[in-house]
């Protein structure tokens, strides 16, 4: 139990990026450093590799530390802006997940998209580890 606490609370200041292109004799700090520029942050940052198998055509995601919790937290509710950013439109940002956290964010993943199927004139999103329908009004959210 103290191991997956403090496994937790490691994993709490990392950032997973992915889409970033992947090239030989790269400075991923480097790439790091541009993208958190495209959001506007200054953190320090420790830490940055790829990870996972290095295998041809698949650009493998990086991932880096940052000083506080609360930081990842400000460059994910960020990350939306390089949509609009060229060159950035097909990277994405996520927190570092544990094994049982990514398959449980799978399921809600899979949920998601078949009730957007299902409905496809109404908006639902992920919010607190549940599927929920984003109403007419602002902003609210109705459980489903």
């Amino acid at each position: 139990a103290v191991k997956k606490v403090a496994e937790g609370e490691d994993r709490s200041r990392n950032v997973i990026v992915f889409g970033m292109l992947e090239e030989e004799e790269e400075n991923v700090d480097s790439k790091v450093d541009i993208l958190l520029d495209k959001l506007n942050e200054k953190p320090h940052t420790t830490d940055c590799s790829r990870i996972g198998q290095k295998k041809p055509g698949v650009h493998r995601p990086i991932r880096f530390k940052v000083t506080s919790s609360d930081i990842v937290y400000q460059i994910l509710r960020k990350a939306k802006v390089l949509k609009d950013v060229e060159g950035f439109q097909r990277v994405f940002i996520s927190p570092d997940r544990s094994v049982e956290e990514r398959v449980s964010r799978q399921k809600l993943v899979t949920k998601l998209k078949s009730k957007r199927a299902a409905e496809p004139n109404k908006q639902f999103i992920i919010r607190k580890g549940e599927v929920v329908l984003l109403s007419e009004k602002k902003g609210c959210v109705e459980n489903v």
